[in-house]
């Protein structure tokens, strides 16, 4: 396990990119579906076709989660012998170990993938979010709280707010329980019909129908959406606004310090502004 730069991933993946030619662009706009598929469609997902890389939505620990300057540190002197690792050091290489057994190279964190020391690396993140995880091959779900589908109910996972946007991004998401076993046998945790998505729309008060298919980021269907987030809570006030942003396709400056009620005044104008619709009146 060992942490790389963008320029590193970069130059990995190049070659898979130049696979994409305007020949087979055309070929995949032409092909027999309906709604005919656009350019501006084709293209993000072949890019997503080869360029794969895992991702991981969890719950935060209270302490112990590795950090950018720990991973940095970690690489420039090598593990310790005498060194007791953290949980939340042993989860995210348990990730590891999952994504590489999906013939994955890489896999992105939000624990140690953001510079958190540099404002302008954490605002570029926080305003990317949504479409990092939208643009994985598979979103890891890691359930500290769960051992199997029953106990959804009382997962902590669910009432955090950032983890709202890391289950409608992902074009496919993989649940494990805390001791990363599969939730089901299932490669994509959001089939239609299944016992887990049964209690999926129970604990989220997400309908099935917005589970199942690719979820449309857009400043509509304001107060619906709104009550998605409303029982969720996030460690800073002005978290709840910001973890919102990928849902209703707007972006917003990061200023901690700014207050939960300004940052959230500031994402209702954002939408209004966007073109959202009078539903924000009935919220």
């Amino acid at each position: 396990m060992e942490l790389v730069g963008r320029n590193f991933v970069k130059t990995h993946f190049q070659d898979r990119i130049k696979e994409i030619t305007e020949d087979l662009i055309l070929a995949e706009t032409q092909a027999h579906v309906v709604p005919p598929l656009t350019r501006a469609r084709v293209v993000p997902t072949l890019v997503r076709r080869k360029v794969k890389y895992g991702i991981l939505s969890h719950r935060w620990l209270d302490t112990g989660e590795p950090s950018y300057q720990d991973m940095m540190e970690k690489k420039l002197s090598g593990p310790s012998n005498n060194e007791v690792q953290s949980a939340g050091y042993t989860k995210l290489q348990k990730c590891c170990e999952e994504a590489r057994r999906l013939d994955l190279h890489f896999l992105w964190s939000d624990t140690c993938c953001i510079d958190k020391n540099s404002s302008a690396e954490l605002d570029e993140s926080i305003r990317s979010m949504f479409r990092w995880y939208r643009n994985s091959f598979i979103c890891i779900a890691y359930l500290g709280g769960t051992t199997v589908i029953e106990d959804l109910r009382l997962e902590e996972w669910f009432t955090r707010g950032w983890t709202l946007q890391e289950l409608l991004a992902p074009m496919k998401i993989k649940f494990y329980n805390k001791d990363w076993q599969r939730l089901t046998e299932q490669d994509d945790d959001m089939e239609e019909d299944t016992p887990l998505m049964t209690v999926l729309q129970e604990v989220t008060g997400i309908p099935e129908a917005e589970l199942t298919v690719e979820f449309l980021p857009t400043p509509r269907y304001i107060d619906k959406r709104m009550t998605w987030a409303a029982q969720r809570r996030t460690t800073r006030a002005e978290d709840v606004a910001y973890s919102l942003m990928g849902i209703f396709d707007v972006s917003l400056q990061i200023a901690y310090g700014e207050g939960g009620e300004r940052a959230f005044g500031r994402l209702i104008g954002a939408i209004m502004q966007a073109g959202g619709d009078s539903s924000v009146l009935n919220w």
